[in-house]
């Protein structure tokens, strides 16, 4: 009898046994399940919702959706290229076109591809709570965005880009971000276009102190370039949508790869250094035309000599009457950069064939403005910018450095 009950008990824990394992399985695979589900959700989420830093990604013309995915998480705008595949698939895969987008850990998989979709040129797709501000506006086109998202009077904001009590409390906080600052500019022109998230301001003075902050922020590792080079951090910001930090570091080895010989070249023809250097950056897009980087002609400069070599043919663009026209032309190739640069202080300094006093009032001048408009007057140039465009990279860079030798 005490057997049988002993028997009994034990078919009883054995059973209850069974049942505790097989619960603790499925609790297991519901944990599993649900973890996988929550892995694969987190998968299509924004990597990272405060870092609101923007890098410019630029997508190959044709590249497929896998091969963007890749080059997105190679970027580390992404946790895995295999969520943005999926979500490209499953919308119909549109053609995404070639560009340079700006793109952030704050958007999800959803928000890139819309604008990916939308084309180069298309601002940051963002959830609300967002704001991006472009260095292609204004002050004035950006204030109503900027002050609903932070919830403060449109006129407010602008009367606090302006307020001279504000100016000097964010000189006295950030005093590198207005060093070789210009007098005439406005805490608007220290703004770095980007991402931002607005929480705590309570006041447009606030929101501008925000902003400033952020700025500092990014520019901290341009700063010491900047005093070095006696360089305004306006010119660092007028790159954030451009390249950054990469490009603004190519710019300027590009400047001073050419500054010492443009020196020598205005000690021996009279050309004053930063016009040299200004003509070449403009001519050659800081040597990124295919004029410049494969046939060594900083200047456009245009030749009749059809020797093997000594010329090719490119398509050039011009004013002519006021509008501006595509043309072929026979453009000279030169065996370096300092041949391109010596014809072209030859050519300021002895005129053409038809009048060596051409450039007269270019060698006359005395500072880069006068230099630069006289290359308007004298006939360097058809567009009739010209002079203003040559002036700002002097200033932008502080060219004018290069003049005292």
């Amino acid at each position: 009898m005490e057997f049988e009950k002993r028997r009994q008990s034990s078919k009883k824990r054995k059973k209850h046994s069974w049942r505790f394992r097989i619960i603790m399985i499925l609790f297991v695979l519901l944990l599993a399940a649900g973890g996988a589900f929550w892995f694969n959700r987190q998968g299509y989420q924004a990597k990272n919702p405060n870092d609101t830093a923007v890098t410019m990604v630029t997508v190959k013309d044709k590249a497929s959706v896998k091969e963007i995915g890749a080059q997105l998480q190679k970027e580390g705008i992404i946790r895995n290229s295999r969520y943005f595949v999926s979500y490209a698939n499953k919308y119909g895969a549109k053609d995404i076109a070639g560009g340079t987008y700006p793109l952030s850990q704050v958007q999800d998989i959803a928000e890139i591809y819309q604008e990916l979709t939308e084309g180069s040129g298309a601002e940051p797709v963002l959830s609300s709570g967002y704001t991006f501000i472009s260095n292609t506006k204004t002050a004035e086109q950006t204030a109503q965005t900027i002050a609903d998202a932070a919830g403060v009077s449109k006129s407010d904001l602008l009367a606090a880009y302006s307020d001279s009590d504000l100016i000097a409390q964010a000189k006295k906080e950030y005093p590198q971000l207005f060093l070789n600052a210009k007098s005439d500019q406005t805490l608007y022109d220290f703004v770095y276009p980007g991402i931002y998230r607005f929480k705590k301001e309570k006041s447009a003075k606030d929101l501008v102190m925000t902003m400033l902050k952020q700025t500092n922020k990014t520019l901290k590792p341009y700063y010491a370039q900047l005093k070095a080079n006696k360089i305004p951090a306006s010119t660092a910001i007028l790159l954030a949508e451009n390249g950054g930090k990469k490009e603004f570091d190519r710019r300027l080895a590009f400047i001073k790869k050419i500054a010492p010989y443009s020196q020598s070249l205005q000690s021996q023809y009279g050309i004053l250094a930063s016009i040299s250097i200004a003509q070449a950056i403009h001519e050659s897009n800081w040597d990124d035309s295919a004029l410049s980087s494969k046939y060594n002609n900083y200047y456009g400069v245009k030749t009749d000599d059809t020797t093997a070599g000594k010329s090719v043919v490119l398509q050039t663009q011009e004013v002519e009457n006021g509008q501006t026209v595509t043309k072929n032309a026979r453009f000279a190739v030169y065996d370096s950069y300092q041949d391109s640069m010596k014809a072209h202080a030859k050519t300021i300094a002895n005129g053409n064939t038809w009048n060596a006093n051409q450039f007269a009032d270019v060698l006359a001048a005395k500072n880069y403005k006068d230099a630069a408009q006289a290359l308007s007057t004298d006939g360097y140039a058809t567009d009739p910018s010209y002079p203003k465009l040559i002036i700002q990279i002097i200033e932008n860079w502080n060219l004018a450095q290069y003049d005292k030798n």
